[in-house]
């Protein structure tokens, strides 16, 4: 999928006295110097369950994210400081958790690199479930994830909480487009205290009682990227390469 996400807004419900990064302040999660109405591009993958290449019935089959892809995309999408360029994921043995390792960062002042440094990515809680739209006359689905990222460098750990809640939907499109070529989606990240009882931070959780502390609202709109063949036109299957190496068409 080729996916525009728009930065409509950003809310501190308790002010910006209890988020617990500056970055978070002066711009998002994804980018410190993200600005509400900035858009960014980047490709995103999913696939089936379905046990070969082929996909014979969607309805019989789950689609998974591509976590490990999707991660470097949008890192390199958002130009992140210090880029994930790597990513450890077992979708069959482990899917809740990955490890992003992160690229060169920027130098010390007595110009040292800072080191190594990646993070530990746990998927705590997650939710969906399919509904109809009666305004829109549209199918929607809804998915929430809540994770904990405890991102490790040279004499420093730091643990983040948040949850993301994205509602897709099944967009219009002109007449001569499939069906579900185009989805449009309203996302929110929502980012919470850590209840370290010895820290600052753990005081702050204490009187938000473990509520969140800001949101950041994305519009998303994912068009299906359709292979080219030798003739220039768009072929009726869209193929993806998945973790296992194979390539699944549907």
């Amino acid at each position: 999928w080729d996916v525009t996400a728009t930065f409509k807004r950003k809310v501190y419900p308790f002010g910006t006295e209890f988020v617990p990064s500056r970055s978070l302040v002066e711009g998002s999660p994804r980018n410190r110097q993200e600005s509400v109405g900035d858009s960014t591009q980047f490709e995103a993958h999913y696939y089936s369950s379905s046990s070969n290449g082929i996909i014979t019935d969607l309805s019989k089959s789950k689609i998974i994210n591509d976590r490990a892809y999707n991660a470097m995309s949008t890192s390199r999408a958002y130009k992140q400081l210090t880029p994930v360029q790597e990513v450890e994921w077992d979708p069959r043995n482990d899917p809740t958790r990955l490890t992003l390792l992160f690229g060169a960062g920027p130098l010390t002042e007595d110009m040292m690199p800072l080191g190594q440094r990646k993070a530990e990515v746990y998927i705590n809680a997650r939710r969906s479930e399919s509904g109809f739209n009666n305004e829109e006359g549209a199918e929607t689905f809804c998915a929430t994830e809540r994770t904990r990222q405890v991102t490790v460098s040279p004499g420093n750990v730091v643990v983040s909480d948040t949850e993301s809640i994205t509602e897709f939907q099944i967009a219009k499109t002109a007449s001569d487009m499939k069906a579900g070529d185009v989805l449009k989606a309203t996302s929110r990240i929502a980012v919470f205290l850590t209840p370290n009882p010895n820290s600052r931070e753990g005081v702050l959780w204490e009187q938000v009682r473990g509520k969140a502390v800001a949101f950041f609202d994305y519009d998303i709109v994912m068009r299906k990227k359709y292979e080219n063949n030798s003739g220039g036109n768009r072929e009726a299957r869209v193929c993806v390469q998945i973790p296992k190496g194979v390539v699944q068409c549907a």
